[in-house]
């Protein structure tokens, strides 16, 4: 094995420097900025580093050390899932989603194996209304609510959009969908996901069904994507998405429509008539409260049904919360919501039971082993 010298000049490849900045989302001179020293900024930017230097780099872009001393890129970060992202401008998909898509991708590989030895059958759901069918997203909708069951006694019952997003998602678990939804990189709380980057992913495999909401974003817009996603699934459109609540530009593409069975799955058009004509004052906040939905979904709503014209919809929309959500709280009741709670009782059950050795359950789940134990006793697992 050869030793390097810390202080040891090294000429990296300009190529690879460009293409690590490109995976964190930076420009060649953002990258080199990370080390300092601006007199030497241009022998940064043409490779000359020090073995010290393109370690820290390493250790600041997440980009292994053995990368640097290649001549050409590695064919690491190939999308693996389609990029429906539609917003102009969007960030380049990162070295952070690329590890959260692996580490969501290598959870759902230990499922599907799980289910298989189960001999559990795919799911019926999963790519029921293909797109190319071309049916009225109403009808989508439709099937969706009739699947997950969720009634209008339940949506009263929730207090807030919290209460309403652990409903949703566990009526979506309940039926085979994995649902993770965290704003952090496994379990590192150093490397926040951006919104700006994606919203969330599908992943529709019919035997165990992915859905990842990015929880930086606010609470009112993981029930929207969560409604996006879930509209994924039974088209059977994988995807990686970052289209909001308010964008529903003209056009017939996938992300759009599964916009608009969100639209009508959270706000059904009957419904949301009906409350709109009933509500005297406060429109926004009155339906909002009821459907548990943002005043922002609300207004969208309202002005693709003709109730509110362009300018009261722009107003709403400027004036929309932006407060992001942090992963605050008990982590052990994190670290479920990150892990799928479904998944999470799947693997601390195996594992409690033999059937996995436990420092395999905390390396699935992003915890030590004691946090499994633990896991398995407020889980009330056996």
């Amino acid at each position: 094995m050869i030793e390097l010298n810390a202080m040891e000049t090294l000429q990296i490849s300009p190529n690879i420097l460009r293409w690590v900045a490109e995976q964190r989302g930076l420009s060649l001179d953002a990258l080199v900025d990370l080390l300092g020293t601006p007199s030497k900024h241009d022998d940064f930017a043409a490779g000359k580093l020090s073995v010290a230097q393109a370690e820290k780099l390493a250790k600041k872009t997440h980009i292994p050390f053995g990368y640097f001393f290649l001549d050409t890129p590695p064919v690491t970060a190939q999308r693996r899932i389609p990029d429906l992202r539609q917003l102009p401008n969007h960030e380049p998909l990162s070295i952070d989603f690329f590890d959260v898509l692996d580490d969501v991708l290598r959870k759902q590989q230990w499922y599907q194996e799980y289910l298989q030895e189960q001999g559990a059958q795919q799911l019926d759901f999963v790519g029921k209304y293909p797109s190319k069918a071309n049916l009225p997203a109403e009808q989508v909708a439709a099937g969706i609510q009739q699947t997950l069951g969720i009634t209008d006694q339940e949506r009263k019952q929730c207090k807030n959009y919290s209460d309403f997003f652990t409903l949703f998602s566990a009526k979506a678990e309940s039926i085979g969908i994995l649902v993770f939804k965290s704003g952090i990189v496994k379990s590192n709380t150093k490397r926040g996901l951006s919104v700006s980057e994606f919203r969330g992913f599908a992943i529709a495999d019919p035997l165990a069904p992915v859905i990842f909401i990015n929880g930086k974003d606010s609470e009112a817009a993981w029930i929207f994507t969560l409604a996006h996603e879930i509209a994924h699934i039974w088209l059977g459109e994988s995807g990686v998405s970052d289209l909001p609540a308010n964008q529903q530009k003209s056009g017939n593409n996938v992300e759009i429509f599964c916009n608009r069975v969100a639209a009508e799955l959270l706000t059904p058009k009957t419904q949301f008539l009906d409350a709109w004509e009933q509500a005297t004052e406060s429109k926004f906040d009155t339906l909002s409260k009821a459907f548990k939905v943002s005043r922002l979904v609300i207004a969208r709503r309202a002005y693709d049904l003709g109730k509110i014209d362009w300018p009261t919809y722009q107003a709403i929309s400027d004036a929309s919360n932006k407060k992001k959500i942090s992963d605050g709280g008990s982590p052990y009741r994190s670290y479920p919501l990150r892990n799928s709670k479904r998944l999470t009782r799947a693997i601390v059950s195996t594992a409690m039971s033999g059937g996995m050795m436990l420092r395999e359950a905390a390396s699935l789940l992003n915890v030590r082993p004691d946090t499994v134990m633990e896991l398995s006793k407020r889980l009330a697992v056996r």
